[in-house]
């Protein structure tokens, strides 16, 4: 496809928490015309404002009818970037069904089991369409691998990555992430550390950190596909850790207490308490500030010497929200400039670099720094 012809890019869920994001920065973007797809379309005057001056359309596009795929071929795109989440119970119907109607996909999975098996799984059928479907186009793994491969020739040799992300209080939470965050909430998984794969529990045993530009938090441990694609992607590597650090102690506190009570096998009805805790925590908003940021710490030696490196970054004015869509926009155009997507399927690792991530910084006012020191602590 040349810039010429234009790309026609679907966003199912194009009136939600990211989906929206998507879509107005699409459809700032020439050469791109955005299809806003979702079950229910009436939600994009509320969600899309400004939407009648944008080359927008909005179709209703339901993943579970039985016509999602006749309606999907209907729609003539290019690309479906897919944001409906949550993913961790979700099949690959929807990717399947864009390569069999001719089309790209992207998704911004952020579930362990989907991202790490989507390239397994769909590869021979991406490649047999002559299509890419690439899962995991968000904060992770797209934008955490990009950092530590940006300072992985810092060292000679890697010995951990650290990863945080601290959300500021005031962000809006959408429902697919509510529900992601505590369906592993007090279930354990595995995680590698000290070379070995050993059992931690989502939400439990919260432990401070610190960051460069925003205050001190309790961070917990999350089930995240960065615990295996960072540990494939370098070997040696003996520790990957990934934690969320939420703006309030009282609210990482109730999360450890939850899964507390999961582990000791009280039945928690964690769907109906994902609304519940959406609500509950929009109270304590006035508490917090309009800061988000996230972590990541490489440590390991330098000719001879323990060294460590942190990257931070800092997202001010609630525009933390933004991060996660910034690989799907930065992919779906580079495909409307021209330029090709890797066929086959794959996680989005190693396909976006720092710097371009850095120019999406610049433009919603985020910070990001580097520091290191000669002695690892």
């Amino acid at each position: 496809m040349s810039q010429q012809e234009g790309c026609r890019v679907v966003v199912l869920g194009g009136y939600g928490h990211f989906g929206a994001r998507i879509v107005r920065a699409l459809a700032a973007t020439p050469g791109i015309s955005v299809i806003a797809a979702g079950r229910h379309p009436q939600r994009a005057a509320a969600n899309l404002p400004g939407l009648e001056m944008a080359p927008v359309q909005c179709r209703r596009l339901d993943t579970a009818a039985a016509t999602f795929a006749a309606d999907l071929r209907a729609t003539g795109a290019d690309l479906v970037i897919h944001t409906a989440g949550p993913f961790q119970r979700q099949d690959y119907g929807v990717a399947r069904a864009c390569l069999e109607a001719g089309m790209h996909y992207i998704d911004l999975a952020d579930g362990r089991d989907f991202v790490r098996d989507f390239p397994a799984q769909l590869d021979a059928m991406a490649r047999r369409h002559g299509r890419s479907a690439i899962s995991g186009a968000s904060t992770l793994p797209a934008l955490s691998g990009a950092v530590v491969d940006a300072l992985r020739d810092r060292f000679d040799v890697l010995q951990s990555i650290d990863i945080v992300i601290a959300p500021a209080q005031a962000t809006p939470l959408g429902m697919a992430t509510v529900r992601a965050v505590l369906s592993y909430c007090g279930q354990p998984f595995r995680c590698w550390i000290d070379g070995r794969w050993q059992a931690v529990v989502g939400w439990a045993d919260p432990q401070p950190v610190t960051f460069a530009r925003i205050a001190p938090r309790l961070a917990s441990p999350c089930d995240v596909p960065d615990h295996d694609l960072l540990v494939q992607r370098h070997p040696g590597v003996s520790t990957v850790r990934f934690r969320a650090a939420l703006e309030l102690p009282l609210l990482s506190r109730c999360l450890a207490a939850l899964a507390w009570l999961r582990r000791r096998g009280l039945p928690l009805p964690m769907a109906a308490l994902a609304g519940v805790f959406a609500r509950a925590g929009r109270c304590f908003d006035r508490f917090g500030t309009d800061l988000g940021g996230m972590r990541v710490t490489l440590r390991g030696q330098r000719e001879g010497v323990a060294h460590r490196v942190h990257w931070d970054l800092t997202a001010p004015m609630l525009h933390g929200p933004e991060i996660p869509t910034f690989a799907a926009v930065l992919l779906a155009r580079r495909l409307a400039r021209g330029e090709p997507l890797p066929v086959g399927a794959h996680a989005c690792l190693g396909l976006l670099d720092l710097p371009e991530f850095e120019a999406e910084f610049a433009r919603w006012q985020i910070d990001s720094q580097v520091s290191w020191a000669g002695t690892a602590t």
